[in-house]
């Protein structure tokens, strides 16, 4: 459902060039690809190769070679040319970055005039009693469900630690203004628990 939320947001039209950032096993990318009838590219990237191996596999699967095709590389120095894409998206990626400015001033350089990038993550809710039960469940609940599992809780912890340092969103959408995009614009889904934001290259 976000995920879908944030292609309805990115509106990608058919001959045109769209670039999925830290696509992971390329949910995105194949959402795309599924909603355009005409010719496209879905360029997906993300540095961990393993997870890209298992989106080939998919791609492979949904017959969407050459539409979909996915690269090693880093969301902080996108290895691509200035006003080469038509979107871009990313889907809980950006909060990883360890460079959020730089990932979006990239971003901003590889998309042509008039191009927009969707960014969907993970945010705190609102609403008190929301909040409140996210924090017991992130701080309480999945750590331990993470030594269960697993017996590695920290890798459990990751998730709300990131989630708690990441800005609030006007505090990203600032930043987002400040990688010199306009009309910049969020939209809480699902009780606030993840934001979509969207901004516009200038002409």
């Amino acid at each position: 459902y976000w995920r879908k939320a944030a292609v309805d947001w990115l509106d990608p039209q058919g001959h045109q060039r769209i670039l999925d950032v830290a696509t992971g096993t390329a949910d995105v990318a194949l959402e795309i690809a599924s909603r355009v009838s005409g010719p496209l590219r879905v360029v997906g990237l993300d540095f961990s190769r393993p997870m890209l191996a298992l989106g080939r596999k998919k791609v492979r699967e949904e017959n969407l070679d050459p539409t979909i095709v996915l690269h090693p590389g880093c969301g902080q120095h996108l290895p691509f040319s200035e006003a080469s894409f038509d979107g871009v998206v990313t889907a809980f990626g950006i909060r990883n970055f360890t460079d959020v400015d730089a990932g979006l001033a990239e971003m901003h350089r590889v998309l042509k005039p008039g191009g927009r990038a969707v960014i969907l993550e993970f945010s705190r809710p609102r609403n008190p009693v929301l909040a409140g039960m996210y924090r017991f469940y992130f701080h309480a609940v999945l750590p331990r469900v993470g030594r269960w599992v697993s017996g590695h809780p920290q890798a459990y912890q990751y998730l709300p630690d990131s989630v708690a340092q990441f800005p609030t969103r006007e505090a990203f959408s600032r930043r987002m203004q400040n990688a010199r995009f306009r009309v910049v614009e969020y939209r809480d889904l699902t009780f606030g628990i993840v934001t979509l934001y969207r901004g516009t290259k200038d002409d």
